[in-house]
C-alpha cells in the first residue's frame, strides 16, 4: 500500500546555485526525501522512447497520439513507483528530485507530473559565474561544455550565458505554471533560513521542524551525485555571497548586459554595474583579496581535485592508511584530514586527531598542484614538515594518490 502523501518535488535550478545545499535542507525534514542526482528528466525521455518503440505498438486499433499518451502514463507508473517505495522505505511522505539539468527536460517532466511542485532556485549571476570558474580550474561540468564551445576564448562568457540562459528558462517556466512554482533566493536561504523556508515547506503542504538549522550537516544523506563543498560542511555559509566580484568585469561581453541586468532585476539583484560597484569590506584591500582567492583556491584543491584522485586512484594503493592531518600555513581554516583508514577515503575541513601530519604553505601547495613545483623536491630542501612518517615509500604513495 502506498503510504506517501503529497505530489512529487523537483528543484529546479542553474548549476552551482545551491542546489545540494538546498537538497540536505529538504532531506533534513522528517517528511521529505531527498537523494542525490537522479537524471529522471533524462530517465523520463529513455523510458518513454522504449515504452513508445515496443510495447505501445502492440496495441492495435491505436492512433500515434494514445501510443505516445500510453508511453507517457507507463513512464510515470514506473518512475513513481521507484520513487515512491524509496519515500516509504525512509519513513516519509514526499520525495524530491533535484539534478540541476532536468532544466533540460521540464516540458517532458510536466507532461509526466502534471502535479508535481517546483522549487525555483536562483542565485545571483556573477556568484554562480565565479563558482563556475573556480570548479574550470580543474573540470568543466557536461552542462557547461555547450557554451564553452560558444566562447572558447571568454571562459567568463561561457560561464554568463549560461546563467542567462537558463535562468531565462527557468522564469519563463515559473510564470507558466505559478500555482505550482515556489521562488526562493541561495543568498535568502543562507542569511535568513526559517524565513525563508518555513514558506516554502507551508507550499509543500508539511510543516515547519525546530531545529531543522542545526541537524542539516548533523544527519546522514544518501550518498549520490552534488557539489562537493556541501558534501564536506558542517555548517551552512555565508561567505561565498559576494564573491562573484573577483571575476573582471570586463569579461562580461556587452552583448549579454541587457538581458543580464534585465534578468537581475527581475530576481531583485542589484544591476551588474551596482553589483561591482557595492562595497565589499571582506576584500577591501588588495591584500585580503589575494588572501580570499588564495583560501577559494586551497579549498577548490582538497574539495575537489583531492576527491577526484581519491575516487580515481584509491583502489591503486590500499596498503596506505591511515588519518593525514596537511595544515596549509598561513591559510584561513587551513587544517585539512585526509582519513584513509577507510577503503574508499574521506577528506574534510578541520582540526583533529591523526596519524600522520604534513605542514606547508599555500603558495607551495599550489605550486604543486600546478606542476611548477616537485613535492619530493619540496620534503628533501624541508619546505614540506612532516611528523610521523618513518619511510619515504608511503610518502611518495600518498604523493602519487593525490597528485597523479
Amino acid at each position: 500500500m502506498n503510504k506517501t502523501s503529497g505530489p512529487p518535488v523537483f528543484i529546479l535550478s542553474c548549476e552551482r546555485s545551491g542546489s545540494t545545499m538546498l537538497r540536505y535542507i529538504m532531506d533534513t525534514h522528517s517528511k521529505i526525501a531527498c537523494p542525490g542526482h537522479l537524471y529522471l528528466g533524462n530517465l523520463c525521455e529513455d523510458l518513454n522512447r522504449t515504452l513508445f518503440g515496443t510495447l505501445a505498438q502492440t496495441q492495435g486499433g491505436w492512433d500515434e497520439d494514445a501510443k505516445r499518451q500510453y508511453a507517457v502514463s507507463e513512464t510515470a507508473r514506473m518512475v513513481l513507483d521507484i520513487m515512491n517505495r524509496y519515500t516509504e522505505a525512509k519513513a516519509k511522505q514526499i520525495w524530491c528530485e533535484k539534478t540541476p539539468m532536468n532544466l533540460e527536460y521540464l516540458s517532458l517532466l510536466d507532461a509526466h507530473f502534471p502535479d508535481a511542485k517546483y522549487i525555483c532556485l536562483y542565485r545571483n549571476c556573477m556568484d554562480v559565474v565565479n563558482s563556475s570558474l573556480n570548479m574550470s580550474k580543474f573540470r568543466f561540468l557536461p552542462e557547461h561544455m555547450p557554451y564553452v564551445h560558444r566562447n572558447p576564448e571568454n571562459i567568463i562568457a561561457a560561464m554568463t550565458e549560461n546563467w542567462i540562459d537558463k535562468t531565462g528558462r527557468l522564469l519563463a517556466f515559473e510564470a507558466a505554471h505559478p500555482e505550482r512554482c515556489y521562488r526562493v533566493k541561495y543568498e535568502s536561504v543562507v542569511t535568513q533560513f526559517e524565513e525563508t523556508l518555513a514558506p516554502l515547506f507551508q507550499f509543500l503542504g508539511v510543516d515547519w521542524e525546530a531545529g531543522l538549522f542545526d541537524r542539516v550537516f548533523a544527519v546522514a544523506h544518501d550518498a549520490g551525485e552534488g557539489d562537493g563543498k556541501a558534501t564536506l560542511s558542517s555548517k551552512i555559509r555565508q561567505d561565498s555571497i559576494g564573491k562573484g566580484k573577483e571575476v573582471p568585469r570586463s569579461g562580461i561581453p556587452g552583448k549579454f548586459l541587457p538581458l543580464l541586468d534585465d534578468l537581475l532585476g527581475k530576481l531583485g539583484y542589484p544591476a551588474l554595474d551596482d553589483y561591482y560597484s557595492q562595497s565589499n569590506p571582506a576584500a577591501s584591500s588588495p591584500k585580503q583579496k589575494r588572501e580570499i582567492s588564495e583560501a577559494a583556491e586551497i579549498a577548490e584543491i582538497f574539495e575537489v581535485r583531492f576527491i577526484d584522485a581519491l575516487k580515481r586512484n584509491r583502489n591503486r594503493y590500499p596498503t596506505l592508511q591511515g588519518i593525514w592531518k596537511i595544515i596549509v600555513a598561513e591559510a584561513a581554516n587551513g587544517v585539512w584530514i585526509i582519513d584513509l583508514s577507510g577503503q574508499e577515503g574521506v577528506i574534510k575541513q578541520g582540526d583533529s586527531r591523526a596519524d600522520y601530519t604534513l605542514s606547508l604553505s599555500a603558495a607551495l601547495l599550489i605550486d604543486i598542484m600546478n606542476g611548477t613545483r616537485s613535492s619530493v623536491e619540496a620534503i628533501n630542501q624541508g619546505a614540506i614538515q612532516v611528523t610521523g612518517v618513518k619511510d619515504n615509500g608511503t610518502l611518495t604513495n600518498l604523493g602519487r594518490l593525490l597528485f597523479s
